[in-house]
């Protein structure tokens, strides 16, 4: 049991996030970003609840369009469970491996440069 323990955390939290997500999406229930609250511009991450509706629904140009930065996360969110219960199979962490590598400079820059493309595609948007 202990063996599979990181992917029960895993889908526990990821059945959470979808709970969370179709409870608002069920019962109408306004999400406000505190960042966009706070400042009056979109954070990053702004529309992402949207873009995930959207794929819900098979709409996948329009989530992309909403937000892409979200559809790409989405999409490592239903990696992950399964890669984790691989690596649970096999006895292996190649997803802890991965997580704690130690990444080159160049593509935590890459990683900065599509958040603040995303960022920049939302101010655009006027989300």
């Amino acid at each position: 049991m202990s063996r599979f323990k990181p992917f029960i955390w895993l889908l526990l939290i990821e059945f959470t996030a979808l709970v969370f997500v179709l409870g608002v999406v069920y019962f109408q229930i306004p999400i406000a970003c505190p960042f966009k609250a706070i400042t009056g511009i979109p954070c990053p991450g702004c529309g992402g609840t949207r873009a995930f509706i959207a794929l819900l629904h098979g709409h996948i140009w329009e989530a992309i369009t909403i937000n892409p930065l979200s559809v790409l996360l989405i999409l490592c969110l239903l990696v992950a469970p399964v890669w984790v219960f691989v690596d649970c199979l096999r006895g292996t962490k190649t997803l802890g491996r991965v997580l704690k590598y130690q990444w080159p400079t160049w593509s935590i820059i890459v990683m900065a440069v599509v958040i603040l493309a995303n960022w920049i595609w939302n101010i655009c948007k006027g989300i």
